[in-house]
């Protein structure tokens, strides 16, 4: 078992043999050096760390795109969905129903499955037209040419 002695700023450490002295003095070197070399890079327009290209758009735009294309859980929050829900309830009807959290789902998957649907046919009409931004005349024509 490594004992320690109490001698005051120069404490021993039986097992390494090494002064928290000097390690104190070591840090304040390393941080020294390491402050000089940070205004010698400003100095000379350089930084430490080499900048990393910048993601193109496109890219950018993919990858979000596979990552919420993996995403499992719901896309629209299930608390303002929930009250969503029960707005258009209480507005359609003069009976005071409860709905069960398994039809909640039921009807936020099914309303998700069915936006994410019309948004691909839309966003195909508009690559159709060798464009990249999603306009309203596609979702018209979206909804024109498609009948549910």
């Amino acid at each position: 078992m490594g004992s320690r002695a109490s001698l005051g700023d120069s404490d021993v450490d039986s097992d390494h043999g090494e002064t928290t002295v000097s390690m104190r003095l070591r840090s304040q070197i390393n941080n020294s050096a390491t402050n000089e070399t940070q205004t010698q890079a400003k100095k000379t327009g350089q930084s430490r760390r080499k900048k990393t290209a910048p993601i193109r758009r496109d890219v950018r735009f993919l990858r979000e795109v596979r990552h919420l294309q993996m995403r499992t859980d719901f896309m629209i929050p299930r608390l303002p969905f929930s009250r969503l829900v029960r707005e258009i309830i209480t507005q359609h009807s003069t009976i005071v129903c409860k709905v069960t959290a398994a039809a909640f789902e039921a009807l936020q998957t099914a309303t998700e499955m069915y936006v994410g649907q019309r948004l691909q046919d839309a966003y195909m009409l508009t690559l159709h037209r060798k464009c990249v931004t999603l306009q309203v005349k596609d979702m018209k024509l979206i909804h024109i040419l498609r009948i549910d």
